[in-house]
């Protein structure tokens, strides 16, 4: 079921990716570095995951940067988004195929 709507919904990435969603850990020690793809070119920096979530429902295209735990700052580009309760479950599950599958039979995605 497609919903109509980003409120109360965080962004999730690609397949490519392991379909991680956006999330408090990706914060780097300016803090979280978002923006329309490619962010790289074209993202900004915010301090509160609040704040990076706020402005990453506003966007056409959101992506955002990885500064998580030993990573350098892959980048992610949104292809649905999903409740907070259906993020803990895939941030929950360390097998990214098996993130993918879950993530696939993930009901109420709004693209």
């Amino acid at each position: 079921m497609i919903t109509n709507s980003r409120s109360g919904r965080v962004p999730v990435s690609t397949s490519r990716t392991g379909c991680i969603p956006f999330n408090r850990r990706q914060k780097s020690g300016e803090g979280y570095r978002i923006g329309e793809n490619p962010v790289k070119a074209t993202g900004v920096t915010v301090d509160t995951f609040e704040e990076a979530l706020d402005r990453l429902r506003l966007m056409k295209n959101p992506g955002w940067r990885n500064y998580g735990n030993g990573n350098s700052g892959s980048a992610h580009k949104s292809i649905g988004w999903i409740t907070m309760a259906d993020a803990e479950t895939l941030l929950a599950e360390p097998n990214d195929h098996r993130r993918v599958e879950l993530f696939n039979s993930i009901e109420s995605v709004f693209e």
